[in-house]
């Protein structure tokens, strides 16, 4: 760790050093650089840095999900396979995020803001500590938690899952303390905070679906899970889609445009999975796809190929580490001949219908080209309404209460409808991510009254995990990761005696360091930690080259 974290401590407190140095030195201020920046000036900061790690990671998280896979025919590619790429970063930016761009700088803005009696700085930055360390245990495992940031050390003990989960409750109680305190101070946070412009009710509700998620974790841990407490948690969080946590983008240069973009041309290689084409054609869901059980969401999400003549529309996904077996179809050829025909059944590409090139890399002049989240100028979600609401349907099928559960249920499918209808023009003047024109009232009743949305009496928790999985897909990766793997996968439903995920399958072959398993972690990143932290890691396996299959303590029994 002393790489990353001296790095830190140079970058969030270079302004204080210049300020301690000041009277040895005897020199001269310069007003153009404050030295000791106002938390309303290193906030947008923060909120800006939140997207980046999952945004970077989701070009590998994304394929160990089957969210979107390898376009390149019989490629294998190695995190199609459940892989990882040793010596690299590749990754580890959750990780970076959370101990180097927010890191220090949170503490900052807490320390500071105690000092000048602004508690509503403090609490929303509690909050994304928070949040920013369930996201790092989520996605590692055992992390380094209480002697993060701990000055004067070079090596960093890694505390488990366990003490990181209770961690996060005790940061979030804090958080919500000073939240509330901060009720009789003048509020300042509306200068810095872009996201929700300073309001304390909504960065609560957000602080209340980070606990929702840490008490969910224990759904495998029998005596530690309490249904009641995840319902009471998403009761308070979101009420709606208006209170979803989402980054917005400026995109007025390459660091303040999406990643997922057209500008930033970070996609270019990957596409849609067969896994979530089958969600959104009623195949999996019904067991057939015709008209009558096509999701309407399919054409707000989904890219069509050119070809239109397979039943669904045109929509094609890839499997893990097989590809599109048309990829390699790029030429000109006879209108009708064969090549002509499979060209048009390749899979689309992110950005849009029929298409199979980015219609605008490094080109500003449309930030609303591309389709979904995977436009330049399109929100990030971080937390969202409907998420709450699947998780509280699961909580509540869990205990037994089946009304709750299906009232939830219902929501979430509804809630999802609402997010992509949502005018983001509203946030920060951010683009629309439904195509064309929001989904009608009529498609929608139509969809909700189809085979694939149960009834009360129908309803298994294989119906609630896969409308969460489509709610969560382009952006939920982390989360959806996690239900993976509380599902071990290929659990089956004990109703139904199929797979909980219907239709999701591994790749044909691991990545040879797996010893035939499926990936359950991602390993410490490697620039920190197998630099510099490598002893520690030896201590419980984090050296072994399959440490990325040793299953995560959430899942355990």
């Amino acid at each position: 760790m002393k790489h990353t974290y001296k790095i830190v401590l140079l970058a969030a407190f270079f302004s204080m050093a210049m300020s301690s140095c000041k009277k040895y030195l005897n020199i001269n201020s310069d007003p153009d650089t404050p030295q000791n920046p106002s938390n309303s000036s290193v906030f947008p900061a923060m909120l800006s840095g939140i997207p980046r790690g999952v945004q970077y990671d989701a070009r590998y998280m994304s394929k160990y999900v089957q969210n979107l896979l390898s376009s390149a025919n019989g490629n294998n590619d190695t995190w199609d396979r459940h892989g990882y790429l040793a010596g690299s970063d590749a990754s580890g930016d959750i990780w970076r995020q959370t101990y180097f761009g927010l890191g220090n700088n949170l503490n900052y803005i807490i320390d500071n803001g105690i000092q000048k009696g602004q508690s509503d700085y403090v609490g929303a930055s509690l909050v994304l500590k928070a949040l920013m360390f369930q996201m790092t245990t989520d996605y590692h495992g055992d992390i380094i938690f209480r002697e993060a940031f701990k000055e004067n050390t070079y090596y960093f003990k890694y505390d488990s899952q366990l003490v990181v989960y209770q961690g996060v409750d005790s940061i979030c109680r804090l958080a919500d303390a000073y939240l509330t305190k901060s009720a009789s101070e003048t509020l300042t946070l509306g200068i810095g905070d872009f996201v929700y412009n300073g309001d304390i009710s909504k960065w609560k509700k957000l602080n209340y679906a980070i606990l929702a998620k840490n008490f969910h974790r224990f759904t495998n841990k029998a005596g530690m899970y309490n249904a009641d407490s995840v319902i009471k948690y998403c009761d308070l969080a979101m009420g709606s889609v208006n209170d979803d946590f989402v980054i917005p983008f400026d995109a007025t240069k390459n660091d303040d445009a999406s990643f997922y973009g057209t500008y930033r041309n970070n996609l270019t290689s990957f596409r849609q999975s067969n896994f979530i084409v089958k969600l959104l054609d009623g195949t999996s869901l019904t067991g057939s796809s015709t008209p009558a059980t096509i999701d309407p969401r399919i054409s707000h999400m989904l890219s069509a190929s050119q070809d239109l003549t397979n039943g669904n529309g045109g929509y094609r996904g890839v499997d893990p580490a097989i590809g599109d077996p048309f990829s390699a179809l790029t030429g000109v050829y006879t209108v009708g001949s064969a090549n002509w025909i499979n060209a048009r059944k390749r899979v689309g590409i992110v950005w849009g219908d029929s298409i199979y090139a980015n219609p605008s890399a490094a080109n500003f002049s449309a930030t609303t080209t591309g389709k979904y989240l995977f436009k330049d100028k399109a929100v990030m979600p971080v937390i969202s309404y409907t998420e709450m609401q699947f998780i509280k349907a699961e909580a509540a099928f869990r205990k037994g209460d089946f009304g709750t559960a299906h009232t939830a249920y219902l929501a979430g499918i509804n809630g999802h409808f609402d997010f992509i209808n949502r005018n983001y023009g509203a946030v920060r003047g951010n683009s629309t991510i439904f195509n064309g024109s929001p989904i009608s009232t009529a498609s929608r009743n139509s969809y909700l009254a189809s085979a694939n949305v149960r009834s009360q009496a129908q309803l298994r928790i294989t119906d609630i995990m896969l409308q969460k999985y489509i709610a969560l897909w382009g952006w939920g990766f982390l989360e959806t990761w996690v239900d993976l793997r509380r599902f071990h996968y290929l659990d089956l439903d004990p109703a139904t005696g199929q797979q909980v995920y219907v239709n999701f399958a591994f790749p044909t072959s691991f990545f040879p360091n797996n010893l035939n398993k499926p990936v359950q972690r991602v390993r410490p990143r490697f620039n920190s930690e197998y630099i510099w932290n490598l002893e520690e890691l030896k201590r419980f396996g984090g050296d072994q080259t399959d440490y990325h299959t040793y299953e995560m303590w959430f899942s355990k029994p």
